[in-house]
């Protein structure tokens, strides 16, 4: 059994977070649990339970899954890349940015699966770009040790597939903003999906981005990734306008 985080049990908390049809993981072991409940929890908390003298409910830490997801994704977008296209090794070199920290944190959040509200950390921690790419890698180190490279592979494409296929290290504007806002309000911007349109082949999806629970920008496009990058840049010019 999976030990109870202040103020909420961890174990149901995990296993509607896995229950989402993005992640697939209907029926969860205990084992299972205890490493991804290993992923969410940076070493900020895990530092404040050991001086604390108290025991940690999982068997593994926040920074060997991070080793393990790390390489896990690299090997799956560069898999991606190379089947994906005939492009240029400098041209895949430069696409493989995707997974950089500053680029991941900026994409998991934009993600509208609440990944961010999993992670714990300590109660002087922020959480940061770096520590929300950093979580999302020792997930994908919890799910690979779960459910193997091939479901780790489907799973990591539905959720940052459009990503991939669509991120240019030139137009990365979430992470211009995330970095943006970080700096100057101390927070972290929030996409909402504000409508989804026309049939399933060829949807329209409109998104909003949260600044400080207020409306900072919006925009549309046919996947959640360029909806959202969309959003970002309308957000940065709002910015711009009114600093």
């Amino acid at each position: 059994m999976i030990e109870t985080f202040p103020g909420d049990t961890m174990r149901a908390r995990l296993i509607q977070f896995l229950q989402q049809s993005s992640i697939g993981i209907d029926a969860p072991s205990d084992g299972a649990l205890s490493f991804y409940a290993g992923a969410f929890t940076h070493p900020s908390y895990t530092k404040e339970r050991i001086d604390r003298e108290e025991p940690l409910p999982y068997p593994d830490t926040f920074e060997r899954l991070e080793f393990l997801g790390d390489r896990v994704l690299n090997l799956v977008v560069a898999e991606y890349l190379f089947k994906d296209s005939q492009q240029s090794e400098g041209a895949m070199t430069s696409r493989m940015e995707v997974v950089k920290n500053q680029n991941l944190g900026a994409i998991v959040p934009s993600l509208d699966i609440g990944f961010t509200d999993m992670i714990v950390v300590g109660q002087n921690q922020k959480k940061t770009t770096r520590i929300i790419a950093s979580s999302f890698e020792a997930f994908i180190g919890a799910f690979f040790l779960d459910r193997g490279l091939d479901d780790t592979t489907q799973m990591l494409m539905r959720l940052i597939g459009d990503e991939i296929a669509t991120f240019s290290p030139d137009d990365n504007y979430k992470k211009q903003l995330q970095e943006k806002v970080q700096r100057s309000m101390g927070i972290l911007p929030e996409y909402i999906l504000s409508e989804k349109t026309g049939p399933d082949h060829c949807p329209l999806f409109t998104y909003h981005v949260m600044l400080d629970k207020r409306i900072s920008g919006t925009g549309t496009g046919p996947t959640k990734a360029v909806a959202t990058q969309n959003a970002a840049r309308d957000a940065l010019r709002a910015l711009d306008r009114n600093p």
